[in-house]
């Protein structure tokens, strides 16, 4: 089954580019569009059929039970689900996936007992939430509550994991699970005068993670580990800004995209960056790290279009917010690319 990969990772890749090319036509920007372009569900494909199709493979490389590979292959066929106009299908094979996945955190769970991993598990419902409420709703607001809680639960799940080789003291470990009992908590009744503690909580969690997480560590050394604790710093600083401009009322029509954006483009993509020279190598099975130092141009391209992008948001300039959006996704593709580049350069030399 491990052979899948090779048909899974690149409907990962295409449902990103396909996605990106659907939020750049969103955003403003006329370019050709096909009567089988699914640029009304950019949101899913990014959130979906990219992003949880890489989660979720990144856990089933490691899986021993091989009825697993059922979920992450529908969570992969999604995508010509969604080319061919059949949206509800492609929701509903996302659905299925996703519930696949429920099962491998849970069983990650009751096998290793860690704490990172309860959490993971506990995020993962919240991933079939986001699709049964998209199901019966196609509401990208009533769903975005659930795929935030799914990808803030499962990053920081991992970072917790991780911070077992770190000095974390117990009392550490409770503030961080305050701040994510306190986020499940006031996400429930967020439409009930709790968005200031929504705020509060995102904000809790970002400088739990810049004292506790190993930024700091990474930022002294060179190399991959300086790139990595960059984009990691620079991801819990978007969770911190996710975190103010939730609290912010909705008097500006373009808010919304503001805080989609800040968490999706600055925390969950910036981890993507951070991570993604791990995570291929390690699910296609290459012993390497691919690093160039051209990374840093589109890591900080990124933050840039974004910070243009949110200026853009908040003071109601179509062309910024536009221009802002088009990078974003110029960006974040030729990181992608890059990394890609390095593995395929890697691999030939070794051949």
């Amino acid at each position: 089954m491990r052979n899948a990969i090779y048909i899974i990772l690149p409907l990962a890749f295409i449902s990103m580019v396909v996605g990106i090319y659907c939020g750049i036509i969103r955003v403003g920007q006329p370019l050709p569009s096909g009567a089988y372009l699914p640029v009304a569900h950019h949101g899913v494909l990014m959130a979906g059929s990219f992003l949880g199709t890489l989660i979720c493979l990144e856990r089933m490389v490691t899986f021993p039970d091989k009825r697993a590979w059922a979920g992450v292959i529908l969570m992969a066929l999604s995508l010509p689900l969604f080319i061919f106009n059949l949206p509800q299908y492609g929701v509903l094979s996302l659905l299925t996936g996703s519930t696949g996945y429920s099962w491998i955190s849970v069983s990650n769970y009751r096998k290793y007992k860690l704490k990172g991993d309860l959490i993971m598990a506990v995020g993962s419902v919240f991933q079939v939430i986001a699709y049964i409420i998209f199901f019966f709703t196609y509401s990208y607001p009533r769903a975005f509550a659930a795929w935030l809680l799914f990808l803030i639960l499962t990053i920081v799940g991992e970072r917790l994991n991780l911070t077992r080789f770190l000095p974390v003291s117990k009392k550490a470990f409770y503030e961080a699970y305050f701040w994510l009992g306190l986020l499940l908590l006031s996400s429930f009744l967020y439409h009930f005068g709790l968005k200031v503690v929504v705020g509060l909580s995102m904000i809790g969690l970002a400088q739990w993670l810049l004292r506790n997480d190993i930024v700091r560590i990474n930022l002294q050394k060179q190399g991959h580990y300086h790139f990595v604790g960059l984009a990691l710093l620079l991801a819990y600083l978007w969770l911190a800004v996710t975190g103010v401009l939730s609290m912010r009322e909705m008097g500006n029509p373009y808010l919304y995209d503001a805080v989609l954006h800040s968490f999706f483009v600055g925390f969950v993509l910036s981890m993507i960056l951070a991570h993604a020279p791990i995570i291929f190598p390690g699910i296609l099975g290459i012993k390497t790290t691919p690093f160039h130092p051209v990374m840093y141009v589109w890591l900080m391209g990124l933050h840039a279009s974004l910070i243009i992008r949110i200026y853009g948001d908040m003071t109601e300039n179509f062309e910024l917010r536009k221009l802002g959006g088009i990078y974003n996704g110029v960006f974040f593709l030729i990181y992608i690319l890059t990394v890609m580049g390095l593995i395929i350069k890697f691999k030939r030399s070794k051949s």
